[in-house]
C-alpha cells in the first residue's frame, strides 16, 4: 500500500472515531519464508563449520573435562551475545542455536567426566543448566529446547529414583501450572509461552510413550514405585488429581460453581477421564493437554492433545498388558460416558449461536 493511501485510510478511519493520534510508522516486511529457510541454513552451515575449525584448532579441549566445560560455557555465552545482538535475524538466529546447541553438548559432556557413573548427577546439573539458559537466551527455538530437556532431565531424574509411576503427574502439573498462570504472567510471554510448549511436548512424550518407558525399566531392572503395584495405582491417581485439579481451575476461572450444572458436568467429565486413566495411564496428561488447549484458545496446545491421546490410544490398543476385550470395552465405555456428558452440556451450557438464532425465531413469530 502507497503511502498516500496510507495516509487516506487513516484521515477516514480517525474521522469514524476508530483511531486516534498521529498515523503509526509502517514496519519492515518480513521476507518470504523461502528466503527465511535459505538463511537459516546458512547460518547452520556458517555455524558448522566455525565449530569445526575451533574443533580442529583446539583438539586438545575433548581430552580435559575441565577445557570441555570452559569452552563449552564460552560458547554458551558467546551465543547469548549473538542472539541479544540482532534477535530479528533468522541467520543470526540460526547460527547462535548451533553455536549454543554445541556448547551445552561439550558443558554436559565435561561434566559427565567428573560424575563417572552419577547419571542421577548428571541429570541434575542438565536441569539447572537448561533452565539458566532458558532465562538468559532470548529466543522462541531456543528456550523452546531448553524447557523441553529440561523437563526430560527431571523425568530421567524421577525414573533413576524409582519413581516412574509419578512421571506423567508430575510432568502434566508442571505443564498445567505454566499453563493456567499464563494469562497472570502474560508480561513475561516470551519466556511463558515457549517454556509452556517445551512442557507439552514432555508431556505429550510421557503419554505417548508410557508404556514403552515401562518396558524399558522393567529390561532394565529399575525398581522402587515404578514397579511395585501401590505406587502404580498412587502414581495413577496422582494424574486422576492433576486432571481434577485443572478442571476445577478452570471452572473457577470463568466463573463457575461447582454445585451449578456446568461445573457438575466438567467435574464428572474430569472424573470419566481421570478413571479411565487409571487403567490408561496416557489418556490423563493427553486429556488434560486438550483440555487447556481448548479453554485458553490456543489451537497448537489442542492439537498437541490431540496428537498425544490418538497416540497413546493406538499404542494402547495393540500393546499386550491387557487383554483385547479388556480393552475395548474401557474404551467404548469411556466414549459412551463422554458422549452422555456431552449431552449434558449441550442441555446445560447451550451453544450461543443456537439460542441467538431460537430467540429471533421467537421474536420474529411474536
Amino acid at each position: 500500500m502507497s503511502a498516500m493511501k496510507r495516509d487516506a485510510l487513516w484521515a477516514r478511519l480517525r474521522e469514524g472515531g476508530l483511531v486516534e493520534g498521529a498515523l503509526p510508522e509502517a514496519g519492515d516486511a518480513r521476507a518470504p519464508w523461502f528466503v527465511r529457510v535459505m538463511l537459516g541454513i546458512a547460518g547452520w552451515i556458517g555455524a558448522l563449520f566455525l565449530l569445526g575449525f575451533v574443533g580442529a584448532a583446539f583438539a586438545f579441549v575433548m581430552r580435559s573435562s575441565g577445557a570441555m566445560f570452559v569452552v563449552g560455557a564460552g560458547a554458551c555465552a558467546a551465543a547469548v551475545a549473538i542472539f541479544r545482538a540482532a534477535p530479528k535475524s533468522d541467520f543470526v538466529a540460526q547460527f547462535g542455536l548451533a553455536v549454543s546447541l554445541a556448547g551445552q553438548a561439550l558443558m554436559v559432556f565435561g561434566v559427565a567426566q567428573w560424575f563417572e557413573r552419577g547419571t542421577t548427577g548428571i541429570a541434575l546439573y542438565v536441569m539447572l543448566q537448561q533452565a539458566l539458559l532458558l532465562v538468559l537466551v532470548p529466543n522462541f527455538v531456543h528456550r523452546l529446547w531448553t524447557a523441553w530437556s529440561c523437563a526430560l532431565a527431571a523425568t530421567y531424574v524421577l525414573v533413576d529414583a524409582g519413581l516412574f509411576a509419578l512421571t506423567p503427574a508430575a510432568i502434566t502439573a508442571a505443564f498445567l501450572w505454566v499453563a493456567l498462570a499464563e494469562f497472570r504472567l502474560a508480561r513475561h510471554g516470551s519466556l511463558v509461552r515457549p517454556a509452556l510448549y517445551g512442557l507439552a511436548l514432555a508431556a505429550v512424550g510421557t503419554a505417548v510413550l508410557h508404556g514403552n518407558l515401562l518396558s524399558l525399566i522393567l529390561a532394565h531392572g529399575r525398581h522402587g514405585l515404578s514397579l511395585g503395584e501401590p505406587g502404580a495405582w498412587f502414581g495413577r491417581l496422582a494424574s486422576l488429581a492433576v486432571l481434577v485439579w485443572a478442571v476445577v481451575t478452570l471452572l473457577q476461572r470463568e466463573g463457575l460453581s461447582l454445585s451449578s450444572g456446568q461445573g457438575r458436568v466438567g467435574l464428572v467429565g474430569a472424573l470419566i477421564l481421570g478413571l479411565a486413566s487409571i487403567k490408561a495411564p496416557g489418556v490423563g496428561p493427553a486429556a488434560a493437554i486438550l483440555i487447556v488447549g481448548y479453554a485458553n484458545a490456543d489451537r497448537v496446545l489442542a492439537g498437541l492433545g490431540v496428537f498425544a491421546l490418538l497416540g497413546y490410544l493406538s499404542h494402547y490398543y495393540y500393546s499386550l498388558q491387557a487383554t483385547l476385550l479388556e480393552k475395548s470395552a474401557l474404551l467404548a465405555a469411556a466414549g459412551i460416558a463422554l458422549l452422555a456428558a456431552r449431552l449434558a452440556i449441550r442441555h446445560w451450557w447451550p451453544d450461543d449461536a443456537g439460542g441467538g438464532a431460537g430467540a429471533n425465531k421467537e421474536a420474529g413469530h411474536a
